[in-house]
């Protein structure tokens, strides 16, 4: 299901810093963050079949998908939104004409919510696209956030992450926040019954996604991910954890952000 905030600020020295986590059934196979074959894009990959969820690349190209939680938009067949992650990242289409691409085809999809961007020194733009409202939106400076709805739906479990979000920004050390933001996504506070969103799911699922972490018998967080980008490059950190909610190593990359003519993506990554 997964859910995400993040600041944009396209005219700082800071323009992106995010907190997600990713949601999945435990049985899926899924290999973490890494850097894909070309070494240009780093991601996780989805083994089933072979998207991603949110990424970045050397030249920063940046993107995730998230689902949107409506079992009438379910489609046999349909193939992964991961695709689409994927196809921005080894990609050379513009942010805003990519997403509205996607917004497009979006019949052949089930629900989703795109997030694409550039953030290099010369080009800072966010794009987001919500595959039911199919409207390309240029995300404006400040505290955002969406899960399973559109972009900034104030569900109470986004709400409580927006504001501890805000609360952790205090943190100038850059690890010490990444840690604090790390516990944020720990956090499993229930939503009382009264304030759940009504979806369509069965009302003991929707309760059990009803918190930022999320941890069941057969599905749950599966990594928790904090992304920054500044002038001095990208820094990610990515915690994952096990069917029982354990947490597995956690992994960092930090790298220069690249200002040179990307190369054509080799066949490995396509």
């Amino acid at each position: 299901m997964c859910i995400v905030t993040f600041r944009w600020a396209p005219d700082s020295d800071e323009p992106l810093l995010l907190a997600a986590n990713r949601d999945e059934f435990y049985e899926r196979p899924t290999e973490r963050m890494h850097w894909w074959p070309g070494d240009e894009v780093l991601a996780g990959r989805d083994l089933r079949s072979g998207g991603a969820w949110l990424g970045i690349t050397r030249h920063a190209r940046f993107a995730m998908v998230t689902n949107i939680r409506n079992p009438a938009l379910r489609r046999e067949g349909a193939p992964s939104r991961g695709e689409l992650v994927k196809r921005f990242l080894v990609g050379d289409m513009a942010a805003q004409t990519f997403v509205a691409n996607a917004l497009d085809q979006s019949d052949r999809y089930e629900g989703f919510n795109l997030l694409c961007g550039h953030v290099t020194a010369s080009e800072r733009a966010l794009w987001f696209g919500n595959s039911q409202e199919r409207n390309v939106t240029a995300v404006t400076p400040g505290i955002h956030g969406f899960s399973n709805a559109s972009l900034d739906t104030p569900w109470p479990k986004l709400v409580r992450m927006k504001q501890a979000f805000r609360h952790a920004l205090a943190e100038r050390d850059p690890s010490q926040r990444s840690a604090r933001l790390h516990r944020l996504l720990r956090n499993q506070t229930v939503t009382p019954d009264a304030k759940l969103p009504n979806t369509g799911v069965p009302f003991e699922v929707e309760r059990m996604l009803g918190s930022i972490f999320i941890q069941s018998e057969r599905y749950g967080t599966r990594a928790s991910t904090v992304l920054s980008v500044s002038g001095d490059g990208a820094r990610l950190s990515e915690a994952g954890f096990a069917a029982n909610g354990e947490p597995q190593e956690r992994i960092e990359f930090q790298f220069p952000l690249l200002t040179t003519k990307r190369q054509p993506a080799t066949a490995d990554t396509q």
